[in-house]
């Protein structure tokens, strides 16, 4: 009986034993996460922003310029048909087809305007040869009067000199008016002359323009001017162009479409103005896309916007920034999303801590360090940080223990 008590209590006493190491690890669990030691490692520090794919050449398709030409008066053109957004092309190959009704109806009007001024231009002509015909002949008859004049005069030697004096103002009086004949024939002539050269020059306007309308036509339909993927622009009200849409034919407009070379690729990114000063023209980008699974391009900025602009999807202003990957896939296409993780710092070794190990206070930085006397509030100099660590650059060293999520009640 005795033995069997004994029994009983080492067995009472070893899960006693038990419960208290159990209670002990608890304990010391949960101490050891308020803490952490402070060790030197690799560090990496990134900013993460969403960007659209892009052909770094894009060769654009705009509005024909013939048909902006103000002496066609043609202000805006229905869409027929276009080709499909994204789809591969050749050189030559279908865009877009406007309809051309409009152009038809100015051309056959300035045809028959035409007819009209051909016939001006004739009777103009006929006109002209007739009237100076007419005075030509008058001044050859003029001619022959002073001729007729020249003989009386001649024999009017023999007359008295009164008849004398008659015959020498008759003859000067018929040079006089040979002169006058002569200085309207040149008067007729040049007014002739500019009514026949505005009649041949409201034909050769009116030819110029069927001509234009001629080139007009054939420009409605669109075609590619070189290999690549079709990427339509937007209209003015920010509308993508479309089948039975209308579209301006301001020849200096955004352009119909590009057809982007995808063989050099970039990422279009915007920045937010409190993050740009930590982005330099060279840091290295991580791109990845949501469309694409496993794909990772490093790329390098290029270029950073010198002027912040507002943009709909951000509360700030932002400054574009420009991407250019180190290689290509095939499946990248115009116009996809890209996620890019700019390599703001990348250290092979530095301090770094948890970023809820660190507190501000009107405007500096500081842990709680973990000593035999208690916890010491220990000024830090920090640096950059992701989404989980912040790089420390002074203040303590490796080894240090720092409380995590400092209060007052654990300080």
């Amino acid at each position: 009986m005795a033995v069997k008590r004994k029994h009983i209590i080492i067995v009472i006493a070893g899960l006693l034993l038990i419960v208290a190491a159990v209670f002990a690890s608890t304990l010391t669990s949960g101490e050891s996460e308020k803490y952490y030691v402070v060790e030197k490692g690799p560090f990496e520090a990134t900013l993460s922003c969403n960007g659209e794919i892009n052909g770094l050449v894009a060769t654009p398709i705009p509005m024909p310029k013939i048909l902006g030409d103000r002496d066609l008066r043609i202000w805006n053109l229905k869409i027929l048909n276009l080709a499909q957004d994204g789809k591969y092309v050749k050189k030559g190959d279908f865009i877009m087809q406007l309809d051309a009704s409009q152009i038809i109806s100015g051309m056959r009007e300035e045809q028959q305007k035409l007819e009209t001024e051909e016939a001006d231009l004739k009777n103009a002509r006929i006109d002209s040869t007739v009237q100076l015909t007419e005075l030509r002949e008058d001044i050859k008859n003029a001619h022959l009067d002073l001729e007729y004049n020249k003989i009386d005069l001649e024999q009017s030697v023999y007359e008295s000199a009164a008849y004398q004096r008659k015959a020498q103002m008759t003859y000067k009086k018929a040079e006089n008016a040979i002169a006058k004949k002569q200085r309207d024939y040149l008067l007729r002539q040049n007014r002739l002359k500019m009514k026949v050269g505005r009649s041949e020059e409201h034909v050769e306007r009116s030819r110029k323009r069927i001509e234009k309308f001629q080139e007009a036509m054939r420009a409605a339909r669109i075609t590619a001017p070189e290999d690549g993927i079709v990427i339509f622009g937007e209209n003015w009200d920010g509308t993508k162009y479309s089948k039975d849409g209308n579209i301006s034919t301001w020849a200096f407009g955004p352009p119909i479409a590009t057809l982007p070379d995808m063989s050099k690729v970039i990422s279009e990114t915007y920045v937010k103005e409190i993050d740009i000063a930590k982005v330099e023209v060279g840091d290295k980008v991580r791109v990845s896309f949501d469309a694409l699974e496993d794909v990772v391009i490093n790329g390098e900025i290029k270029t950073i916007a010198l002027v912040g602009e507002d943009h709909k999807d951000f509360d700030m202003k932002v400054f574009k920034v420009v991407i250019h990957l180190d290689e290509t896939n095939q499946g990248l296409k115009p116009a996809m999303s890209s996620n890019n993780e700019i390599i703001l710092a990348n250290e092979a070794e530095a301090l770094f801590v948890p970023l809820n190990a660190v507190l501000n206070e009107n405007g500096e930085s500081f842990v709680y360090l973990a000593t035999r006397e208690g916890k010491q509030k220990t000024p830090v100099t920090t640096g950059l940080e992701n989404d989980k660590f912040i790089r420390i650059k002074s203040g303590i060293k490796a080894g240090d223990k720092v409380v995590l999520n400092p209060t007052p009640e654990a300080i």
